[in-house]
């Protein structure tokens, strides 16, 4: 509820601070004492576009606050905790236009647009008259007072939360459907990869050794003629090879072995190892002798390192790297594989959760059809008390594309008489009719529902024993919430919880509107002046008094 709204600056309003209570309040005065500029500062401070009339005087700046109580208001809380505002249960919202007409609005201090106004307030607010565009004039609203008056509530958050799940499966299926055909390149890609890597069949340190073998192939005749000259040297026999010179010095020193110390006992030995490591080389070199140089093997060397390189440039790799690349794209295609499986499992799932949706969409549906005819008949039996004994209210529900309330689109229409036809509420001539249907719908279908109230010419064209109806009605709506009425009506305005009069003051020649809170016997004394006139007889404060007791 609105707990303080505070107006700076609006028009002939200099300066005003309305402390308001929960219940009905009450706001009367004479006609063009300035009640129609609360309910201006009610829609700017809900978001709505200002009026041009309304800037201030040059210098000044237009500003409209308000200390709002949100604990009650589920959507509104969530809301804020998006937009990282915080708050104790409680918000301070303002709003200012400066003179050149430019607007900004503020919630706790944090700046935002008019836009997220409009959509706090429109769950915090509405607003009743023949120039509201709030309410029941937005049918958007329709299915919500439906669901209120059906007490649906517990089923339509299992609905929402059904809802949520199904867009997010839906999104989730659908953009993998649609990567399904980038999978099915990059697979046959991935495929067409291995099969050329499958035909080089790398091995690890290959590529090297393959480098190392074309080397030696390209050097196979020298390397063949040095190895022929080595091998004469060791083995020769004339002049003698290394081998036999060796063979002969040895023989030669064991021969004073037994003669000689041990330190050159030991060099003999050491030289006899030497001779061993030396037989060992020649062996070896005579077996890479009987080695095939075959050059024909040159080009098939050739080809296979240029496969290697060509193969790694094109996946950006060393060609040593190509092993583990394998094994990489190896896993790469297990998990496009499982792509498909995947993507089965994603649409199942995504079909499974929109039968549970449709299956709790159906039975919500069906109890809005059988709640649309208690509500009907409840709300009609309301009209004659509110002199539209004439009139006639009907709920329509069609099928509408699924949505987070489901498959439904609501809307009340009305027959004002019985000539005329079934038509939307918004195109009623008449503000006092369209603020006495509200009152019938809200009083009937709306008990949960904490939204202020605000209504404007609810006892236009009406008097006596109907604006005592409508009185009562507004009385009992307050009950539960918030509501604010501008009335004429000494009827209605007994009814008043709370009871401010709007009044012109004039200073110096200077007019500015002033708005008082008043006691029991000031009410007394606005409610006889509504029933007589300016001039307040005994019979008229007896009336008011009578009309406040009852």
């Amino acid at each position: 509820m609105i707990k303080l709204l505070s107006i700076r600056n609006l028009l002939l309003i200099d300066k005003i601070d309305l402390s308001l209570d929960k219940g009905l309040c009450v706001l009367t005065g004479e006609t063009g004492a300035g009640k129609s500029m609360i309910l201006d500062s009610l829609n700017l401070i809900t978001g709505e576009r200002a009026k041009s009339g309304l800037r201030p005087e040059h210098g000044k700046i237009l500003s409209i606050s308000a200390l709002v109580d949100v604990d009650d208001f589920i959507f509104v809380k969530s809301k804020l905790d998006e937009l990282g505002i915080n708050y104790d249960n409680e918000i301070i919202v303002k709003r200012t236009i400066s003179d050149d007409g430019r607007s900004k609005c503020f919630i706790n201090e944090n700046l935002v647009t008019s836009g997220t106004l409009k959509l706090l307030f429109s769950d915090i607010i509405e607003i009743h008259s023949q120039f509201s565009e709030q309410g029941l004039l937005d049918t958007s609203t329709h299915i919500n007072i439906l669901d209120d008056f059906s007490d649906n509530i517990n089923n339509l958050q299992k609905l929402n939360k059904l809802w949520k799940n199904l867009t997010d499966a839906k999104k989730e299926f659908e953009n993998l459907n649609e990567e399904k055909q980038n999978q099915q390149k990059v697979k046959e890609n991935i495929k067409y990869d291995l099969d050329e890597l499958k035909n080089l069949n790398p091995i690890v340190n290959e590529f090297q050794d393959l480098l190392n073998k074309k080397i030696v192939l390209q050097n196979s005749a020298k390397i063949t003629e040095t190895l022929n000259s080595v091998t004469e040297s060791f083995y020769s026999e004339n002049p003698p090879g290394i081998e036999a010179l060796f063979s002969k010095v040895l023989n030669s020193l064991k021969g004073i072995e037994h003669l000689l110390d041990n330190d050159s006992k030991k060099d003999i030995e050491n030289l006899n190892s030497i001779f061993l490591e030396t037989k060992e080389v020649s062996n070896n070199i005579n077996n890479l002798m009987n080695q095939d140089f075959n050059i024909n093997k040159l080009d098939e060397i050739e080809d296979r390192i240029q496969l290697y390189k060509k193969i790694a440039k094109k996946h950006n790799c060393k060609e040593d790297d190509l092993v583990s690349f394998t094994e990489k794209l190896n896993s790469k295609l297990d998990k496009v594989t499982n792509f498909d499986e995947i993507l089965i499992e994603k649409e199942q799932y995504f079909k499974e959760i929109k039968e549970n949706y449709l299956q709790m969409s159906e039975e919500i549906s069906q109890s809005r059809k059988n709640s649309a005819k208690k509500l009907d008949e409840d709300i009609n039996k309301e009209l004659p008390a509110l002199k539209l004994e004439n009139a006639k209210f009907q709920t329509f529900i069609e099928h509408s594309e699924p949505n987070k309330s489901g498959i439904d689109k609501v809307t009340f229409k009305i027959q004002t008489n019985p000539k005329s036809e079934m038509d939307l509420i918004k195109n009623i001539s008449s503000g006092g009719e369209l603020c006495r249907f509200a009152l019938a719908i809200k009083v009937i279908a709306q008990k949960k529902n904490q939204t202020v109230m605000v209504f404007d010419e609810v006892d236009s064209g009406i008097g006596g024993a109907v604006s005592s109806a409508v009185g009562e009605r507004l009385k009992k709506l307050g009950g539960s919430r918030q509501v604010i009425v501008v009335t004429h009506s000494p009827q209605v305005a007994a009814y008043g919880n709370n009871h401010f009069v709007v009044k012109k003051v004039n200073h110096n020649k200077d007019t500015k509107i002033n708005v008082i809170k008043i006691n029991l016997d000031e009410k007394i004394k606005e409610v006889a002046r509504m029933l007589s006139g300016k001039v307040i007889t005994q019979e008229a404060i007896k009336a008011a008094k009578k009309l406040i007791e009852n």
